[in-house]
């Protein structure tokens, strides 16, 4: 986790236009991984994460209705998950299981609980990336694409670069053979652009043009799902593409509060997205019920779970992002010494939403940093029988 800390930090410190931890402690976009914020920071960066929601050009802003899904308590007590919520940065935890939330702790107010509650919509980052998979999963089950050996040769966008023809699951395993030209995190190496806030076709036309694939091998980026969005955005124009989230998020999940989805780049979008805090649990649980159900949707997740891809990490995991030694599809996966289906969502700044399909239990983390304790948190209950 250091070394992938260290080299992030290097990365980015090259570069002012994608450098959003210029200015730290205070006039940054962001907290930097290795930092160790005090109170007062963190409450200065949680104001700030808060209010990008007002700020960016969202492409879907979903309504919710008097008709959201009711969630079931059976709740129990957690002394160390109410000393976390009062030693670090964590927001929000939640438990769910076989149909109930046993734990329900939320940031005190004297703490962080004036600036954030139930209602509060709360960034998503790379959680985001999840959902994109999820609605990629119900474009194909609406037979928009084919599935996810799809090949993506019907888009003009993507013509002359690497992608082409490539299947979509290359792009959802991160796979895509693209590490020549962009960094593991979310640069593009011969400008150092941030992927997030630029157009695909400005991508594929500056950057990509003339690319060609090098060995398929796992390397984590913004681009392929920014790709992989705009691409289903693409196969299903505006209207539907709107209506399909509404379904997914209302329908379906069931949302309490407003959802704000993808960020604009012309015809382009990116992942990340706002929610509160049991609406990140609602879209969690509408993908166990997929699961179980075995819907399309659910046969989608597992054939991701199928054809996952080694990450051939040397890190020593911490946390939901390192811990997991394979990558299914936009989820994090295979957890040592669990060996059943365990889909990690895992987010910048320590947002972790972790469903464990046969035990029917959902883990449910929001922070403003990662500064606190994921193996004893989610990974010790995640052993529990």
């Amino acid at each position: 986790m250091l070394i992938r800390t260290i080299l992030i930090f290097l990365f980015l410190s090259l570069s002012a236009v994608a450098d959003p931890w210029k200015g730290y402690p205070y006039n940054s976009d962001e907290i930097p991984n290795n930092a160790k914020p005090n109170e007062k920071i963190l409450k200065h960066y949680l104001k700030k994460y808060i209010d990008w929601r007002w700020k960016e050009p969202w492409k879907v802003k979903v309504k919710a209705t008097d008709n959201y899904k009711r969630l079931n308590f059976k709740l129990t007590s957690d002394d160390y998950v109410k000393k976390q919520l009062n030693k670090t940065a964590m927001l929000s935890f939640l438990m769910y299981e076989d149909g109930n939330i046993i734990i329900d702790e939320i940031t005190p107010k004297e703490r962080f609980g004036k600036t954030f509650k139930n209602e509060t919509l709360y960034v998503s980052h790379s959680v985001g990336k999840s959902l994109v998979s999820y609605v990629t999963g119900h474009a194909i089950c609406k037979g928009y694409i084919s599935g996810i050996n799809h090949k993506l040769n019907d888009w003009p966008v993507l013509e002359n670069t690497l992608y082409y023809d490539q299947p979509i699951i290359n792009l959802l395993n991160m796979a895509s053979g693209d590490q020549k030209y962009v960094d593991s995190m979310m640069g593009l190496k011969n400008s150092k652009r941030w992927v997030n806030n630029v157009s695909m076709k400005s991508v594929m036309k500056k950057e990509l043009k003339g690319s060609t694939k090098s060995k398929l091998k796992w390397n984590y980026s913004n681009l392929d799902t920014n790709i992989v969005a705009s691409y289903v955005l693409y196969k299903m124009g505006n209207k539907e593409f709107k209506k399909l989230v509404k379904e997914i998020l209302v329908d379906k999940a069931g949302i309490e509060h407003n959802v704000n989805l993808f960020k604009r780049n012309g015809n382009s979008i990116s992942y990340s997205y706002y929610a509160s805090r049991y609406d990140y649990l609602r879209i969690n649980i509408a993908m166990l019920e997929d699961w179980n159900n075995d819907t399309c949707e659910g046969q989608y997740l597992k054939s991701l779970y199928e054809n996952k891809v080694n990450k051939n990490s040397r890190e020593r995991g911490i946390d939901g992002w390192g811990i997991p030694k394979a990558y299914s599809g936009q989820f994090h996966t295979d957890i040592p010494g669990l060996k059943r289906p365990i889909f990690v969502m895992d987010g910048f700044g320590g947002q972790s939403h972790v469903i464990d399909f046969e035990k029917n239990r959902i883990i449910s983390v929001m922070a403003i940093h990662r500064n606190y304790n994921w193996k004893k948190l989610v990974l010790k209950k995640l052993k529990q029988k």
